[in-house]
């Protein structure tokens, strides 16, 4: 457990927590507070429960990094990974599939997760992507997409960028490949 109260993994998650988070919350009350409203149309009510729906998504990822700061999880990797594929890709038609399973050292743990959690959010936001495989060993980690690839062209991007300096901070290396038929991205593990 990360309950240090001055570390400042606990202080970003009371920021969170206090600011984000609670932003999120007033809006959702707020988009529940209209979809009732008695003289909305059928069509707008269906709009708006599907925004209301994303934004939830979106608060179950934000109380995830929450949780994920203040904590030291002792969960393998595999099942992190696939608790973190599950709220990216809910609501979405994309299939994903997760094999393998590696050692990671906890110290590391975390900023790989946050890695991989950009890169699968760039497969499901930019590339189009209807499937996305994770093969998981103990000295790599392949994510590949049968997206419109464009990943190499975003290289100068503030996501891959972040991506980049959390994998540097722990020791690993990233490669990319990307074509109109799908990117692939290896990160080879220290």
């Amino acid at each position: 457990m990360n309950s240090s109260p001055n570390s400042e993994r606990t202080r970003l998650a009371r920021e969170l927590h206090d600011g984000l988070a609670q932003e999120l919350a007033a809006f959702g009350y707020r988009i529940d507070q209209i979809i009732g409203d008695e003289n909305q149309t059928q069509q707008n009510r269906t709009s708006l429960r599907e925004l209301r729906n994303s934004l939830s998504s979106i608060i179950n990822q934000v109380r995830d990094e929450i949780y994920d700061l203040r904590t030291d999880s002792p969960k393998p990797l595999v099942e992190q990974l696939k608790d973190q594929t599950q709220n990216i890709f809910s609501g979405s038609e994309i299939l994903v599939e997760v094999n393998g399973d590696a050692s990671v050292d906890s110290a590391h743990k975390y900023e790989l997760l946050r890695a991989i959690r950009e890169l699968l959010l760039n497969s499901k936001r930019h590339a189009n992507a209807s499937k996305v495989i994770i093969n998981l060993t103990d000295h790599s980690i392949l994510i590949s997409d049968d997206g419109e690839g464009g990943v190499i062209s975003k290289e100068s991007s503030y996501g891959i960028t972040g991506v980049t300096e959390r994998l540097t901070q722990i020791g690993a290396k990233l490669a990319m490949n990307s074509n109109p038929s799908g990117t692939t991205i290896e990160i080879t593990l220290p």
